[in-house]
């Protein structure tokens, strides 16, 4: 009997015979060999797809768990407030619009055609008869001095736009941080509140123990108790203000923040900020409210000049031509528009009154702000007291007071009360840390938002490009 078998090498079929089959194994070990090594290379292409298989599921619960559930950092939340506020894209379009009215102004008037046609008849006389036609062409002058008011004013109402934009975005940006370190805040205030709970429920414990065994009076147990549950309800508290703080951090960025979303903690970080006098300098000189008020003051000046240039005479080119069957008629002139019966005194009276209405308001808008950092800057000065006194002294000292109150407790040298009362201590005064910490970085805030802080300006811009 003949066996036929493949060697995997060289492909060859060999005979191989019955009575002959253990020679011709031990004759031809490299057939065993080539038939061991295809297994192991199917067991590893079988594994190494396995393995391609797992990798790539893995990476689409992985994206489908960020789509889910993102953190932001607090820039990222600037970047989709300024991109989906109603106030910043209104004000964007309304900067388009007033360049397109910028364009209007520049633009050079149209001329006038007038074509007619018609036929001649003699009604008296031996006149020829035929047809007659006649064109004319009107080019109004665009005067100089008004069309230099009137684009004046254009330019001027499109840097009062593109500060109004300006302004929008700044007070965004402003208001996105403030909410930001609100949520800070809320959340330390948690983690703060907790771990006291935690504690004083290791001390209501530890009282319970004591009292079950005899070795302290119900009235301390109850002390301790009603402590338990003041924490219990601070920490529950704390997790409320924690939701409100993060629900309106959504409102102000925008819907597009997922629900689910989780923000990167970022301490606010210790700011050193000039002299009132170079704040004040500031605020009048890069101010975008500043700036939109002077533009329109300009704007409204431009308009008024406008207005009393109006009543000089205005000129047009005209040339006209009048073909008949005897004669053809070339004329050339000027056409003067000459303001006899209106003086244009209505529409002078307007603007100067709106001229007048626009100096005020920058007067009252350069006193505001003026006033608003004033104030700012007197409150940066006594948070930024505070968080000195209070993290290099307060601080340190009740949780000395607390420690010493802790082992004197241990020792039996004060009661329960005492390190309570130490305990409380140590608490308020960590939370008052904590406020005047947040309170500091708000206050700082709204002192950039008024001087329009030139890294703001920077991140505008380059979103806008």
């Amino acid at each position: 009997m003949t066996f036929h078998l493949k060697n995997l090498r060289s492909g060859i079929l060999l005979p191989v015979y019955a009575p002959n089959w253990g020679r011709f194994l031990a004759l031809t070990p490299s057939w065993l060999d080539n038939l061991r090594l295809n297994t192991l290379q199917v067991g590893r292409m079988t594994r190494y797809r396995w393995l391609v298989i797992t990798f790539a599921s893995t990476l689409m619960v992985t994206n489908v768990s960020a789509q889910s559930k993102k953190t932001f950092t607090i820039n990222d939340l600037i970047s989709i407030s300024l991109e989906s506020s109603p106030q910043v894209l209104a004000a964007r379009d309304q900067a388009k619009a007033i360049k397109g009215q910028l364009s209007t102004a520049r633009a050079i008037p149209n001329p006038e055609f007038e074509v007619s046609t018609g036929q001649q008849r003699s009604a008296t006389g031996p006149l020829t008869v035929g047809n007659v036609s006649s064109w004319a062409v009107t080019q109004p002058l665009d005067m100089p001095y008004t069309r230099f008011p009137r684009v004046n004013a254009a330019e001027a109402n499109l840097r009062a736009a593109e500060a109004t934009r300006v302004a929008f975005e700044v007070e965004t940006i402003s208001r996105v941080q403030q909410r930001f370190y609100e949520l800070m805040r809320r959340e330390a205030e948690q983690k703060a509140a907790e771990e006291d709970m935690s504690l004083t429920k290791q001390i209501r414990d530890r009282m319970q123990i004591r009292y079950d065994v005899g070795e302290t009076a119900r009235f301390e147990l109850i002390r301790v108790q009603t402590e338990f549950l003041n924490a219990q309800i601070a920490a529950e508290s704390s997790k409320l203000r924690v939701e409100q703080a993060r629900s309106q951090l959504r409102q102000v960025v925008g819907h597009q923040l997922p629900a689910d979303f989780t923000v990167v903690a970022e301490q606010p970080k210790p700011e050193v900020l000039p002299s009132l006098t170079q704040l004040l300098n500031e605020v009048q000189s890069q101010s975008p409210e500043l700036q939109k008020a002077k533009a329109e003051v300009e704007a409204t000046e431009s308009k008024l000049s406008f207005e009393k240039n109006s009543r000089l005479p205005r000129l047009a080119f005209k040339a006209s031509q009048y073909n008949d069957p005897n004669f053809t008629d070339r004329l050339y002139g000027l056409q003067v528009s000459i303001p006899i019966w209106d003086f244009k005194g209505g529409q002078i009276a307007e603007a100067e009154a709106n001229a007048s209405k626009a100096k005020n308001q920058l007067n009252a808008q350069s006193q505001t702000l003026d006033q608003q950092m004033e104030t700012a800057y007197k409150l940066y000065q006594m948070t930024s007291y505070q968080v000195k006194i209070l993290s290099s002294e307060v601080v340190e000292l009740a949780a000395s007071a607390r420690r010493i109150a802790e082992v004197s407790y241990r020792y039996g040298e004060r009661g329960m009360l005492e390190y309570l009362d130490a305990q409380r201590t140590f608490r308020a005064a960590r939370n008052d840390l904590i406020k005047a910490r947040f309170d500091l970085a708000s206050v700082v805030t709204e002192i950039q938002r008024l001087r329009a802080s030139p890294e703001w300006l920077a991140k505008i811009e380059s979103g806008m490009q």
